[in-house]
């Protein structure tokens, strides 16, 4: 990590400090103080350009303030804001909308409607703090190819539906009825819906990478503190050898996510195969990681007054959206078989699926 990404880490850091998870109960609520003030110091749109009143930066800026907000327990959208949703309104051009926002992966229908107002239909899957949240930004279908739109939730034409998850963060799935807004920003023709896949694959993958070190450094400290037997429990050799392979598995996930942030951030023609790679990867890990963060703190770990179960909860949760690792697993077998089979040419190459490839693995 670079030295500005460092003292950005810090500075989300400081932010963060007095409301990280205590236990492992649900949050009550979406935490409104917290998204006021990282609203406030332009975290939210750190990814946005300075000419839409942004801070300017990239993805990997944005994706220091997800890793940590995820390792803190943060309760609110900030994955959903400033990694997915933030960069696709800056692409059409249009700045984020002020106060609490998500993103829902789904596509809905945007009809040009009298007064310059459209007209949004469709239903959209889950997303957190939906119930929460004062706007929804999605992906929509005009007569002229795909936009952003920004939903006012409070609008009467919008129906929540409750999506509950393992991890408490007041998921809502959305049905709308011909919404009224006048939010509809069109995308660069180039822009696909797989690119929100990959988007929010990325923020889930930096997500489960930034709870997986703080199951890893709970852990080390809970065995270093621990006694048995008249000595620290980090003191036992089965116990050095699971938190070496727990350490192993933490920076695996780190690493390929750091990759598949530094991928969309640069544009690269590879990107499909690195998100595709680190979601499998960070999805396939989150399992052992919880399990091992488990075992080692014993009974206490699974008590709901411990921390411990505030990230292993939303390990499991986020290792299946936007993709678990075996729909993650069968776009990597897409995409080598659009090389003829030849992995190394995939792996070596530009990571592009050249023309008559399955077309799903491009869309």
């Amino acid at each position: 990590m670079t030295d500005h990404l460092t003292d950005l880490a810090e500075a989300v850091r400081g932010v963060l400090a007095p409301r990280r998870a205590a236990d492992a109960s649900a949050p009550p609520g979406l935490d409104t103080a917290l998204w006021a003030e990282l609203e406030r110091l332009g975290f939210i749109s750190i990814a946005v350009p300075e000419r839409l009143g942004g801070g300017g930066g990239t993805l990997r800026e944005a994706a220091v303030l997800v890793r940590e907000a995820a390792g803190a327990g943060a309760a609110a959208p900030v994955a959903e804001a400033a990694f997915i949703a933030a960069p696709l309104l800056a692409a059409a051009g249009a700045s984020p909308p002020d106060g609490p926002f998500t993103a829902a992966h789904g596509e809905v229908c945007a009809e040009p409607g009298p007064g310059g107002a459209w007209r949004v239909g469709g239903s959209l899957p889950g997303a957190p703090w939906m119930r929460r949240a004062e706007h929804l930004v999605a992906l929509a279908g005009t007569p002229d190819g795909l936009a952003a739109v920004i939903v006012p939730l409070a609008h009467p034409a919008v129906r929540l539906v409750e999506c509950p998850d393992v991890a408490g963060e007041q998921r809502a799935g959305a049905v709308l009825d011909g919404v009224e807004t006048s939010q509809v920003f069109p995308l660069p023709e180039g822009m696909r819906y797989r690119d929100v896949e990959l988007l929010g694959a990325a923020a889930r993958s930096v997500q489960l990478a930034g709870a997986a070190r703080e199951v890893l450094d709970t852990t080390l400290r809970h065995v270093g503190e621990r006694e048995q037997f008249g000595r620290p429990l980090a003191r036992f050799q089965a116990v050095q050898h699971r938190l070496a392979a727990l350490a192993a598995d933490v920076v695996t996930m780190e690493v390929a996510a750091d990759a598949a942030v530094l991928a969309l951030s640069h544009s690269s023609r590879n990107r499909q195969l690195m998100v595709a790679a680190a979601k499998a990867e960070t999805s396939a890990l989150a399992r052992s990681v919880a399990a091992a963060g488990h075992q080692l703190h014993g009974a206490i770990g699974f008590t709901m007054e411990h921390r411990l179960g505030a990230f292993t909860r939303r390990l499991w949760a986020w290792r299946d959206e936007y993709g678990n690792e075996l729909y993650w697993h069968r776009r990597l077998a897409d995409l080598v078989d659009g090389h003829g089979g030849d992995v190394w040419a995939l792996v070596a190459g530009s990571g592009r699926v050249p023309e008559g490839a399955r077309a799903h693995a491009d869309d």
